[in-house]
């Protein structure tokens, strides 16, 4: 027998190895997928790891596009009548830009002894290392070059991400630091290989107060205790009025575990890890370079 499942509102979307192709692109099926569920009156909500610099102007400009969970759920943002300048706005070169003000909804940032010591554990590995914070997305020289290098391996779901001015470049990461540890959104650290990753996750467990999460196996991604995207999805689906029961969420990744089993159903995509599979109810049998997305709004009718 088919299942059932409730009319959706709410289209709660990762990015890396979901929505984006491995090229960082959305593909023309999955746009007009999308359209389809806007003109039924859908929200359509990006949440991602990223901060909101990290946004592509692709995505927002995608239809529907108003608010956005980012930092696997430290900040929920209302991106209002611009989505595309809203995101400019945290961009180092903002002045070049079209840009509007976002109004930041839902904000849980790492209390300050915390964020210096998880900072701490990610400067050791000297790996490429990401600091997002008010939106902004902060790193460093060598990070960045650390970050095109592993993009020319072309063997993760990671989608490539241009150094267009999104990223904040900081000339003393720990001096930055010192400074603004009381603003910290989320720290990321990506690895050369998984075997990296999987090696310092007990160095990151033991910080007492994060949450400790992998957006793919070569990276670790630390917030706050209690954040995740599916406390996010059902403080933003309650300020919108949409019953939990009508959330779906879809992703690929462990950063999305706690989205998907708190979504009203939860798709996965064919390229998800396996165990993340075991979570939904759906599964496509296409992967995010094949419209997988289109695949899931299509069979769930939305």
């Amino acid at each position: 027998m088919p299942q059932q499942f409730p009319a959706i509102r709410l289209v709660a979307l990762d990015l890396d190895g979901t929505l984006l192709n491995r090229e960082g692109h959305v593909t023309p099926r999955t746009r007009a997928a999308l359209q389809a569920a806007v003109d039924k009156g859908v929200y359509i909500v990006p949440a991602t790891g990223r901060p909101l610099a990290s946004l592509p102007p692709e995505v927002a400009q995608l239809p529907g596009i108003r608010y956005v969970i980012t930092c696997n759920g430290a900040a929920v943002w209302d991106l209002g009548a611009d989505p595309v300048g809203a995101v400019y706005s945290r961009y180092s070169n903002a002045k070049e830009h079209r840009t509007s003000t976002p109004v930041c909804l839902l904000h849980s940032l790492m209390p300050v002894e915390t964020a210096r010591e998880a900072f701490a554990v990610c400067e050791s590995f000297h790996a490429d290392l990401r600091i997002f914070s008010d939106g902004y997305a902060c790193t460093d020289a060598h990070s960045i070059a650390l970050a095109a290098a592993r993009a020319a391996q072309k063997d993760s779901t990671e989608a490539r991400q241009p150094n267009d001015g999104r990223f904040t470049i900081l000339r003393d990461a720990a001096e930055w630091m010192s400074r603004n540890a009381f603003a910290i959104e989320k720290l990321c650290v990506f690895f050369e290989d998984p075997q990296q990753a999987a090696a310092a996750l007990p160095r990151f467990y033991a910080v007492p107060g994060v949450e400790v999460v992998q957006g793919s196996p070569k990276n670790v991604e630390v917030t706050a205790a209690g954040v995740d995207k599916g406390e996010a999805l059902r403080a933003l689906a309650d300020r919108l009025g949409v019953p939990h029961e009508s959330t779906l969420a879809v992703g690929d990744s462990e950063n999305d575990r706690a989205m998907l089993q708190k979504a009203g159903v939860a798709a996965v995509m064919a390229n998800g890890m396996p165990e993340i599979q075991a979570l939904a109810r759906l599964v496509s049998k296409a992967d995010c370079d094949h419209d997988g997305v289109a695949e899931i709004l299509e069979t769930l009718g939305i």
